[in-house]
């Protein structure tokens, strides 16, 4: 069963499309106005406006977003004489995505690739963020993760890393890892993989400073032994 038939009669939201958010709406303001129709499809547009402290105006171009990327119907209900809208088109758009997702083979050019590779990184860091962050994450939340691979070019991994400090830190928020993430650019830490490199460095300066300690105290230990052996130590 594809989401569209399993939710085009549930009010449950499905957590996959809010992994997915970006690659589905235009922009987050339409998607809380996509929200509202989910959860009642009757809603008059400056009832959204007031629920959302907007211009009907501004809902109403929101809305104009949504039919325009065929996430969002509306239909003429004669009987009521009410307009209706569908949200259901979202929801065929997401197993559009997870179509492709599932099987990058069928996809017709690398571009379609790469889009595949994005919805996938940005997949991992919402399950791993989900869990950590206290309330869950927000719209906005999802939305300064994707700012972190996309504008900032900051790798998967290298945020999942931060995160992992950041949670041994027990200082688990998005500045505070943002700010682990901009210090280790500053130093010069731009992959996963130059975490490893200097932990790897770390650990043999270590090892050599404790031979390098042993090394010393062996050598004062043999002159001392040799001093006394040839009773230098008695000399007067």
């Amino acid at each position: 069963m594809t989401y569209y038939d399993q939710f085009k009669k549930n009010i449950v939201l499905p957590q996959a499309i809010l992994t997915h958010i970006l690659d589905i709406f235009p922009t987050l303001v339409s998607f809380n106005v996509w929200l509202y129709f989910y959860g009642n499809e009757s809603l008059a547009p400056s009832q959204i406006a007031s629920f959302l402290k907007m211009t009907t105006a501004d809902v109403n171009q929101a809305i104009n977003l949504l039919t325009d990327s065929n996430i969002l119907t509306a239909e003429f209900d004669e009987t009521t004489g009410e307009m209706r809208f569908d949200t259901r088109p979202a929801f065929a758009k997401l197993d559009d995505l997870l179509a492709v997702a599932s099987n990058p083979t069928s996809a017709k050019d690398s571009k379609v690739d790469d889009e595949v590779s994005g919805i996938s990184d940005i997949a991992r860091l919402i399950a791993a963020f989900e869990p950590e962050m206290p309330g869950g994450l927000t719209p906005i939340n999802i939305e300064e993760l994707q700012k972190w691979l996309t504008d900032d070019k900051f790798e998967a991994d290298l945020i999942l890393q931060a995160l992992r400090e950041a949670a041994l830190n027990r200082k688990v928020s998005l500045p505070y890892i943002r700010a682990i993430l901009r210090n280790w650019r500053n130093d010069g830490i731009v992959t996963a993989r130059d975490i490893a490199d200097n932990r790897e460095a770390r650990e043999m300066r270590q090892v050599e400073q404790q031979s390098d300690t042993t090394l010393s105290e062996d050598y004062f230990n043999s002159v001392d032994s040799l001093r006394k052996a040839w009773g230098y130590d008695n000399a007067q």
